[in-house]
């Protein structure tokens, strides 16, 4: 099956779903002093961009974490966070498979503070045309929202 998946094209995937979004989360929180990411996406899609950029043959739903360093590079690749115009560093926390999708958590290494949040987010643009990124962003338990649909990868709060 990973052969399968490996040699796939899109066009398999859109048998497997007919849309293509993924869903990121920002968390900041200043009483606690932290701010963390997680990001949604599909696991066949995740699957196959990984397997194209870096050769990776292992499958995701094991979660034997084999799968940590290259999910990292990815994320880092293509999504940057800045608060109040500086850039926020983060470590890779982990990853975990749910029905037929991927989450990869991710921790600021320090709290960046409060301010306008900004984001630059590319996951899947790579090989999916259409490609929809759902951003959400809590400061504080208060929710803002926004779409970026391909080529649109920029949005801040």
């Amino acid at each position: 099956m990973l052969t399968l998946m490996a040699n796939s094209s899109i066009n398999r995937s859109e048998a497997a779903h007919p849309f293509f979004v993924s869903v990121t989360e920002m968390r900041s929180d200043s009483k606690k002093q932290t701010f963390t990411v997680s990001c949604r996406m599909f696991t066949d899609d995740l699957q196959t961009a990984i397997f194209k950029l870096y050769a990776h043959k292992g499958e995701l739903d094991k979660a034997d974490g084999s799968a940590n360093t290259v999910l990292e590079k990815y994320i880092a690749e293509r999504i940057a966070i800045k608060v109040a115009g500086k850039d926020v560093a983060f470590t890779f926390v982990g990853y975990e498979t749910e029905e037929e999708a991927t989450w990869c958590y991710l921790e600021a290494t320090t709290f960046p503070g409060t301010g306008k949040v900004e984001i630059t987010n590319k996951l899947l643009f790579d090989f999916i045309e259409g490609q929809t990124n759902l951003i959400h962003c809590y400061k504080d338990g208060v929710r803002n929202s926004y779409k970026l649909v391909q080529p649109e990868q920029y949005t801040s709060f």
